[in-house]
């Protein structure tokens, strides 16, 4: 074996032959590798180039001087694994068990060792080896002394290798933190920075993806490593880096956490000790703020000017401006903010509004909050001439508050300048931590309230070391808890919401900071849900993008036994700046909040109010569950349009707390109502709705048994509106928790029907050819007429504690709303009523009632505690109405013209009812941003098909998909049919979608904001039969090559039922063959698979009741629910539905 080797191994094969030792065949080869392995690295280190970072230092060897050789000497320093000389730590015999699990690792392993590198590493493509400048960073090290070089592409000049070995680092992956080993590192002292070999990973089977913000390494479907884009350049994210980066480059970390500041406000800061740390001065420039702040000089004012205006401010007088509307529409449904400036100190709050008549509201609520918690009296107030300043209740509110006041000239925003330039602050710093954090511009209210928080602990021009927050409240704030907004975090999952098994932590963006409370506001990557935790882990690496569309489920994980604490206390994650003191709850260990909402405001909780309907305002107690918000919202009004990406105030003079728009209108809790303007108004309120508690003796108090456990009860409130948006009614109802009840034990049986929207229609279109009489009853408190049979107690409601019994229960005697059990008890209720009173009920509709008989023809449509009745005579509905007041107490709500969030319009001399959604169809558009859009006569383009999405696309999650859809199908189900078949094929797209899809989906909403007034035309002079047209596509879905179904039943003139449905198999043929055999009943082997069921057809074909023909596609009124169509027969099949705008 010795004789075979090459010439390069000749020394080994001496010292072999020279040796007293015998070796045996193991200890030969084991030689033979090693020295193998130590050839190729010298080889390696010969070949090596690279693309340096920065600039070395190095200098160029002298050729001759490298040539020199000699005789190689032994280690002159100490083992590096156990301290001794004369070897080198390869060899020790003390580390030969660890060095033996090592060598079967690959190039990045995942093994503890006992250091780590403690410098930034840079991800470069153009180095042919890792590099590293530190000697005390390599775990095993080899020293080389023939003086070989690297050469620096950037200064070509060769940098001196000194030696190589293994490095050891803590990487991120994007989930956990892993040991990377990297082996064959080059030591190269004159680097600039440590140097990470893409090229080196990739010639080891990995796969690197990278882009203009982030870098991924792959080994197979294995991430073992994730990078950062900061500067021109991308770093490797170690655990070591995120500390050295903090040192080397903790000026940039702090210019993004603080929403991109000025470089300026930031080296003040730092001079002044307002910074943890010591991070050095930075004059770099960020590409995120010359891309977004860019702007025109202002014109600057003398210096004795400025001292002059600032002598004369006072934190007595505040400025105010309103800026909007935004587009998008925030994802609560926000499009105005206005705020309110301290003028001495620039203390700000802002207030996310949706409508511009909630100004003097929000002044309102600044008033109370400014007195309550900095002791301010606010004397003047300066703004514009906008019509919500001039309105009758702010004039009332200041001479109310005895507040000056003052307007500035038309057209001079100048003389309002601080406001102004507020408002550009704001939208700047708002445009950057978007663009930075790549978030859906939906989420610009959630950035600006994260603005108002950095800027109000921030120096000013005017304060330029005290920020305003300081002055305003006399202590300084702390800024150790801030993050860069958008950025990639990861949140515990408390126990009550995962199983046994289940991940402890979900991957989320960071969203700002929680209302209250010493926790972080966080939106969930997997679901869109927003998650207030106080336990989060971040990677202050440029955050990834969010998913969109889903704002709804929002869920506190705080810990259970945390009660809420004040945020300025000394300990803790929360921002301690943000919250002035506030007085102490009465009830700790709920989690509603009454105080002042100086951090991001508390979400509404309301469910979407459609004109004249009411908004139920539910927000849950503190359980040990945890709390489960739903929000959904819809924007009102809008005046002109404000984007984003162009607004610049040209104004200059400056800065930044923020809350609702609600004025108390909102309240949600008992604490707040009893603190709320309308206290007197819920409080009538809530005393009505327990009258109706005695009056149909609800409950009983008793003294529980032991072995029985009680429900909880809560207080929800909700307003009612007219279709114009004014206040109708204040409406509050004590509901019990159902979600408490024990299935079994509590309730057995819960489903109760309610009108299908098909009966609607049809009893509207038989209304309109009988010309009869149609109104609109509200039975009150419904659910509590329920009988229960169970045995069920509940605790004692809020602010009606028996005083002389308050540990007693109540023991139902009827249902109560939240029950499982009360709606399926009110519909027996009521139908037992009505029969009583000669309805027969209808087998078709379970809700449908009709009474006939020589004199009267009257119909009565039930949905829950909402009646449609419909009869010929005045006389006969009075008689209907005063039966039903005998039983439950009712309102009469007059004729028929809103129900079930249908506008309803007629014209009784021409017998003609219309049933259209404009103004849902109009508040949509606007929520959706499409209000302003060029017209669109057709829903869906008729050259275009839709297919799923490839599976190597990723997916696209920044598009509200799911909710625009589900609106649209809601349309498309009660008035638009003309929509059906394009709401159809893009709901298909649910699970998995893209950017063609979206646009689909609001081509959509288009049409129906260009054709808003259209709705279903019953015609009562159009006395015709019953007519029911079906069609069929063949093999239209490109996808799954399966046709689509549609049909249409029309009665008076209009559609009163239809559907478009993908069918479930493959067709084979058309619809001819089934008319022939449905005319012909030829028995035949092919056909008996055909169920008994679908030859009812036949039989109704047999006797007459139905008689079948035939329609080319050019006639077919159906052809529009099959597949899309051009614009000249899409306005036919319109027509034909009895559409009309």
């Amino acid at each position: 074996m010795l004789r075979s080797l090459p010439a390069s191994y000749e020394s080994l094969v001496q010292a072999f032959r020279m040796s007293t030792t015998t070796f045996s065949l193991a200890d030969l080869v084991s030689k033979l590798i090693a020295e193998e392995v130590r050839q190729k690295d010298s080889t390696h280190i010969e070949e090596v180039t690279a693309l340096l970072a920065g600039k070395g230092n190095g200098k160029q060897q002298n050729s001759k001087k490298n040539q020199r050789g000699g005789r190689k000497k032994g280690p002159a320093g100490a083992c590096f694994t156990c301290g001794k000389k004369g070897h080198y730590a390869r060899d020790c015999k003390m580390d030969s068990h660890s060095r033996g699990a090592d060598q079967d690792q690959s190039n990045v392993a995942f093994n503890a060792t006992e250091g780590f590198a403690s410098e930034s590493w840079v991800m470069d493509s153009g180095a042919s080896a890792h590099m590293c400048k530190s000697r005390g960073a390599f775990s095993e090290y080899t020293a080389v002394k023939n003086g070989r070089s690297v050469l620096s592409a950037k200064t070509s000049a060769d940098l001196k290798v000194l030696g190589y070995g293994t490095v050891t680092l803590r990487v991120w992956t994007g989930h956990s933190w892993i040991n990377a080993r990297l082996e064959n590192t080059l030591h190269v002292q004159d680097l600039n920075k440590n140097l990470f070999s893409l090229t080196a990973v990739t010639e080891r089977g990995m796969i690197v993806t990278m882009d203009s913000k982030k870098c991924i390494v792959k080994r197979g479907d294995e991430v073992v490593a994730t990078g950062r884009k900061q500067g021109k350049l991308m770093y490797l994210n170690t655990e070591a880096s995120e500390e050295c980066h903090v040192a080397e480059d903790n000026s940039d970390l702090w210019h993004r956490r603080l929403g991109h500041v000025s470089f300026s406000t930031l080296n003040t800061m730092i001079k002044d000790g307002k910074l943890n740390g010591a991070p050095k001065e930075s004059g770099a420039v960020c590409e995120v703020c010359a891309t977004a702040k860019q702007s025109r000089k202002p014109f600057s004012s003398t210096k004795e000017e400025l001292e002059a205006r600032e002598s004369t401010r006072t934190d007595t007088s505040v400025c105010s401006d309103v800026l909007g509307p935004i587009t998008p529409v925030s994802k609560s449904g926000y499009k105005y903010i206005v705020t309110f400036i301290l003028m001495k100190s620039r203390y700000l709050t802002i207030y996310p509004l949706r409508n511009k008549s909630a100004v003097c509201g929000a002044f309102r609520k600044f008033l109370k909050e400014i007195r309550t918690n900095a002791g301010l009296n606010i004397k003047v107030l300066r703004s514009d001439n906008g019509g919500e300043y001039w309105s009758r209740s702010m004039e009332a509110l200041c001479d109310d508050k005895l507040i000056k006041h003052e307007f500035t000239v038309p057209h001079n925003p100048e003389q309002n300048g601080m406001a102004e330039r507020v408002n550009r602050t704001l939208v700047e710093m708002t445009r950057c931590m978007l663009k930075e954090s790549e978030l859906d511009k939906a989420y610009w209210c959630e950035a600006m309230m994260t603005a108002v928080d950095i800027r109000n602990v921030l120096p000013n021009t005017s304060n330029p070391h005290s920020s305003p927050f300081e002055l305003v409240f006399k202590r300084k704030p702390r800024l150790d808890h801030m993050r860069v907004f958008g950025t990639e975090c990861y949140a515990h999952v408390p126990k009550q919401k995962r199983k046994k098994l289940d991940d402890t932590g979900m991957q989320c963006v960071f969203l700002g900071y929680a209302k209250q409370r010493k926790a972080y506001r966080l939106l969930s990557v997997s679901d869109g849900s927003i998650v207030i935790s106080r336990s989060v882990t971040f990677a202050e690496s440029p955050a990834m993008r969010a998913p969109k569309g889903a704002t709804e489920e929002v869920f506190d994980v705080l810990d259970e036994d945390n009660e809420v604490e004040d945020p300025n206390k000394e300990a803790g994650a929360q921002d301690s700046f943000r919250t002035p003191p506030t007085r102490p709850r009465q009830e700790p260990a709920r989690e509603e909040h009454d105080g002042p909402t100086h951090s991001v405001p508390t979400r509404g909780s309301s469910t979407p109010g459609r004109d004249g309907e009411e908004e139920w305002m539910v927000r849950p107690e503190r359980t040990r569950r945890g709390v489960v918000r739903y929000e959904q919202e819809f924007p009102n009004v809008r005046r002109g349009e404000f984007n984003l990406d162009d607004y610049e105030a040209e104004y200059d003079s400056l800065y930044c707390l923020h809350a609702e728009d609600d004025d108390g209108e909102r309240a949600v809790t008992y604490d707040e109502v009893m603190k709320s303007k309308y206290k007197d108004e819920w409080l009538r309120a809530m005393e009505s709705e327990m009258k109706s508690s005695e009056d149909h003796r609800t409950w009983t108090l008793v003294d529980m048994p032991s072995n029985k456990k009680p429900i909880w009860c809560k207080w929800v409130f909700r307003i009612k509106r007219d279709p114009n948006g004014d206040i109708v009614k204040f409406k509050a109802r004590l509901v019990a928790k159902g979600f408490t009840m024990r299935p079994g034990i509590d309730y057995t049986e819960t489903f109760a029907p309610v009108a299908r929207k098909e009966s609607v229609n049809t009893a509207t279109a038989i209304a309109a050819e009988e010309d009869m009489e149609a109104e609109n009853v509200d039975v009150d408190t419904a659910f509590l007429y329920g009988d229960v049979e169970e045995e069920i107690y509940m605790d004692q409601p809020d602010g009606f504690v028996d005083q002389d019994n308050p540990t007693k229960k109540c023991l139902l005697g009827q249902a109560l709303y939240g029950t499982k059990q009360a709606a399926r008890q009110w519909n027996n209720k009521l139908n037992q009523h009505l029969v009583a009173q000669g309805f027969r009920r209808s087998d078709a509709d379970p809700c449908v009632y009709v009474r006939r008989s020589s004199s009267e023809y009257s119909i009565a449509v039930v949905y829950v505690d909402d009646l449609m009745l419909f009869s010929k005579s005045k006389a006969h509905i009075e008689s209907i109405k005063r039966a039903l007041k005998d039983e439950f107490s009712i309102k009469e709500l007059g004729e028929l013209k809103y129900c079930l969030g249908i506008e309803i319009h007629r014209k009784r001399e021409e017998k003609i009812i219309v049933m259209n959604q404009r103004a849902y169809i109009k508040r949509l558009a606007e929520k959706f941003g499409v209000d302003n859009c060029k017209d669109v006569h057709t829903p869906a383009d008729s050259n275009s098909k839709l297919m799923k999405p490839s599976e190597d696309e990723p997916f696209v999650a920044k598009y509200p998909y799911r909710e625009l859809v589900g609106a649209l199908m809601y349309l498309a189900t009660c008035t638009r049919p003309d929509i059906a078949h394009a709401v159809g094929e893009v709901a298909k797209f649910c699970e998995r979608y893209n950017k063609s899809h979206w646009v689909a989906a609001k081509r959509i909403l288009k049409y129906l904001k260009t054709t808003q007034g259209m709705g279903l035309v019953f015609n009562g002079t159009i006395k015709g039969e019953l007519l029911g047209c079906a069609d069929a596509s063949w093999a239209g879905d490109l996808d799954t090559r399966r046709s689509t179904a549609g049909y249409v039943f029309f009665l008076n003139g209009s559609a009163i039922s239809w559907k478009s449905k993908r069918q479930p198999t493959l067709a084979t043929s058309n619809n001819q063959g089934c008319i022939a055999l449905a005319k012909n009943p030829v028995y035949h082997t092919r056909t008996k698979h055909i169920d008994i069921k679908f030859h009812f057809l036949r039989e109704k074909v047999e006797r007459g009741t139905i008689r079948l023909e035939y329609k080319p596609t050019d006639e077919m009124i159906a052809d529009g629910m099959t597949k899309a169509l051009a614009r000249d027969k899409h306005e036919k099949y319109v027509k034909g539905l009895g559409m009309k705008a």
